[in-house]
């Protein structure tokens, strides 16, 4: 069964963000927001798997009803989701033929006005609140 658990709960503010996507072997991935007000950025390091699709495709049949519904109505405050018990890390489990099995991977949602990004990553993400 899926759920979503908020993480850096309270700690982005209110805005309308653009999404910067940078990810190579050097740094790993990075997410830089940048709103019209506020900014910040997400750090993964070293990350398994990315999906990124238009946020007005996915909503039905790839994550839980009960959750989406449930942060919807808030318009996805929090916008940074570990999702436990998802799809998306089970297809890349699936895929990887028993290497994901031993390392504990995380699958992480963020949710933007245009976006959904999905992330499996062993790391912790680390944020940077830009003044």
């Amino acid at each position: 069964m899926e759920y979503w658990k908020e993480i850096f709960k309270d700690m982005i503010q209110e805005d309308y963000y653009e999404v910067k996507l940078i990810n190579g072997e050097e740094y790993g991935l990075i997410i830089k927001f940048q709103g019209k007000y506020n900014a910040f950025s997400v750090k993964f390091g070293e990350v398994k798997a990315v999906r990124m699709i238009d946020e007005g495709i996915v909503q039905t049949d790839i994550y839980s009803e009960n959750e989406v519904q449930k942060y919807k109505k808030e318009k996805f405050k929090n916008m940074i989701y570990e999702v436990v018990g998802g799809q998306f890390k089970d297809e890349i489990k699936s895929i990887a033929d028993g290497y994901l099995d031993v390392m504990d991977v995380k699958h992480y949602v963020i949710v933007t006005m245009n976006y959904n990004i999905d992330i499996i990553s062993e790391g912790e993400p680390e944020i940077e609140i830009k003044s």
